[in-house]
């Protein structure tokens, strides 16, 4: 009974207690919050498929360099959207794709503009005839000009074609039948390069007000059939790097408005080519830190169909001298990396469980991981350029 008396006259103190304090002050609604209109060198863009719905997909800000509150915001990135940020202007970009009734309905597809401060869409470029290229998220299929004029847009219907907007005047130029080639890389002021089905690059050539005037092409330098290229690269100055399955880098000097295959070379020692190490995974390599360092994602016992698996180590070269300067061995399997442009880089990788593994890029010291449900399925990484 004593017992029982103690526990009743503490609870009544703590009540007591709490029905003194002050009354929290109401809340303001709606409670806006804006961003700053340029970003931290520290954040990244995650864009989130979202599987599961695919029309809710969104891009997702993040900075990857706090501790705590990594989340900024979100904008929405619809049916596997593709997206590009300016360089020069406040805005970013997402090409999507809408339904009339949401799920079915008249097709209709956008270039729309959001606003980095607030992440509101606040204008959208029609992209005609339903053409967008639905993929998977890449870097190379929404691209800016070299100027950061003139947004470029892949299209697959299956017949490939780019539109070319002017996003200054924010209005569309004109579409370029590009049969056999595709993804988007940026040469020059206003000319792009695409990888072609007959084993080179095309550079097509758009002149000052966005008009396209005519089609270059290389060589064939890919072996399509025993050692292709990923179509994606790691881009330091103006060198791209491109991987290929077997472990190989071809660099294609974008300058100029040109395209210009380099000597390649492989990433692998004997030792290493023996234990079947290769490239794999989504965005299997970026580069652009201040130390001009390409970071490659990799995995050991590869086979014939194991480049989109993932990988368990990063591997850091120095393409200059063409020598590995780290290893960064990873706690979870990695599907996607991304090295943020700041002074101290951060490497980010989005692991197995759709979680983000957050790296000292310099050391290898894996620093926090991001999940919590920030994202739901971050499939591409775009670091703030």
């Amino acid at each position: 009974m004593t017992t029982l008396k103690s526990l009743v006259a503490t609870a009544c103190f703590f009540c007591t207690g709490a029905l003194a304090a002050d009354d929290l002050p109401v809340e303001p609604t709606p409670n806006v919050v804006t961003l700053p209109s340029e970003y931290s060198k520290d954040w990244i863009f995650a864009q989130d498929l979202n599987f599961v719905e695919p029309v809710g997909g969104k891009i997702v800000v993040l900075d990857v360099a706090a501790d705590t509150r990594n989340y900024k915001g979100a904008m929405n990135a619809s049916l596997f959207a593709s997206f590009t940020q300016s360089t020069t202007r406040p805005e970013l970009y997402s090409a999507q794709t809408f339904y009339s009734r949401g799920t079915y309905g008249d097709r209709i597809d956008v270039l729309a503009i959001y606003d980095t401060a607030t992440l509101s869409p606040v204008d959208e470029i029609i992209l005609p005839g339903g053409k967008r290229g639905q993929t998977m998220s890449t870097r190379s299929n929404l691209v800016m000009s070299g100027n950061d004029r003139f947004a470029f847009v892949f299209n697959f219907t299956p017949a490939a074609s780019v539109q070319i907007v002017d996003m200054v005047e924010r209005k569309l130029l004109e579409e370029i039948q590009t049969p056999g080639c595709s993804q988007l890389y940026p040469t020059g002021d206003t000319n792009f390069a695409m990888q072609c089905a007959a084993g080179g690059m095309s550079v097509f050539e758009i002149d000052a007000s966005g008009a396209f005037q005519k089609r270059h092409d290389t060589e064939a330098f890919n072996d399509i059939d025993d050692n292709p290229l990923f179509v994606k690269y790691a881009r330091i100055n103006d060198v791209a790097y491109f991987p290929t399955f077997l472990g190989d880098i071809q660099p294609i000097e974008l300058k100029d408005g040109t395209a210009k295959p380099l000597e390649s070379w492989s990433v692998l020692t004997p030792e290493e080519k023996a234990q079947n190490w290769r490239p794999g995974g989504w965005q299997v390599i970026d580069g652009g830190d201040t130390d001009g360092l390409f970071y490659i994602l990799m995995h050991a016992d590869g086979v014939e169909g194991s480049h989109k698996n993932g990988g368990s180590e990063v591997w850091v070269f120095d393409p200059e001298t063409r020598t590995k300067v780290r290893t960064i061995p990873l706690p979870n399997w990695g599907i996607t990396i991304a090295v943020t442009r700041g002074e101290t880089p951060y490497l980010t990788v989005t692991n197995g469980n759709f979680e983000l593994d957050v790296f000292n890029a310099k050391t290898g010291e894996l620093l926090r991981t991001i999940g919590g449900g920030a994202t739901q399925h971050a499939f591409q990484l775009f670091p703030v350029e």
